[in-house]
């Protein structure tokens, strides 16, 4: 089977903002997200992990694959939405199967 490329898109966002990040999601095009704890990690602020953290300032990992001018909608809202809530967005090519899908 042909294998296609596509964008995979991966946002960091405090729990507080999720709803908000994953509607922009939805909004822009994008059919389908996962959505998973971020447990620990190192940022400009240095070392953390979930103990540092209450309920809501707690992160969350946003994973979405969808095609490239989806993409592209998704970049352009987020660049807003990042300047106001805290977390970051990145995306890159990866190979899928099934492309229909995204």
């Amino acid at each position: 089977m042909a294998r296609a490329v596509r964008k995979k898109l991966i946002a960091i966002v405090e729990v507080a903002h999720l709803n908000r990040l994953l509607e922009l999601l939805t909004q822009a095009g994008v059919t389908g997200f996962t959505v998973v704890d971020a447990r620990a990690g190192r940022g400009l602020e240095g070392e953390w992990d979930r103990a540092d953290f209450n309920d809501a300032t707690q992160k969350k990992l946003v994973h979405a694959i969808t095609n490239e001018a989806t993409a592209e909608r998704v970049f352009e809202a987020a660049e807003p939405f990042f300047d106001r809530y805290p977390g970051i967005i990145y995306g890159q090519d990866v190979e899928v199967l099934r492309p229909e899908r995204f």
